[in-house]
């Protein structure tokens, strides 16, 4: 019994020892692995972040600056418009002036 005493007492800091570095060694790869991950996290919302500026500005430039072809046809449609507009004008004038016209003559 005395033997198995001594060596127990030999065996176990052998095998103490190197277990305790092996925990601590894998806590700071743990720790090393987190501090990273959050780092990365913050990278990525940073990117995310100037990404999505980015696509702002590109949406401005894009309605500040259109291309000749859709100016033109941007004009063209509003002119289309406008003649419209007038022809409904005169349609409605010329109503009118005839309401009025049968109101004076009685009809």
């Amino acid at each position: 019994m005395e033997t198995f005493g001594a060596v127990l007492a030999v065996v176990t800091p052998l095998i103490a020892v190197p277990l305790t570095l092996i925990t601590f060694y894998l806590r700071s790869l743990r720790e090393h692995q987190l501090t990273t991950h959050a780092q990365l996290e913050r990278r990525m919302e940073q990117c995310e972040s100037g990404l999505q500026e980015w696509r702002r500005m590109l949406g401005g430039f894009e309605r500040d600056f259109t291309t000749k072809e859709e100016w033109l046809r941007e004009c063209m449609h509003a002119r289309r418009q406008l003649e419209e507009l007038s022809a409904a004008v005169i349609r409605i004038e010329t109503t009118l002036r005839n309401g009025e016209w049968r109101m004076k003559n009685g009809e």
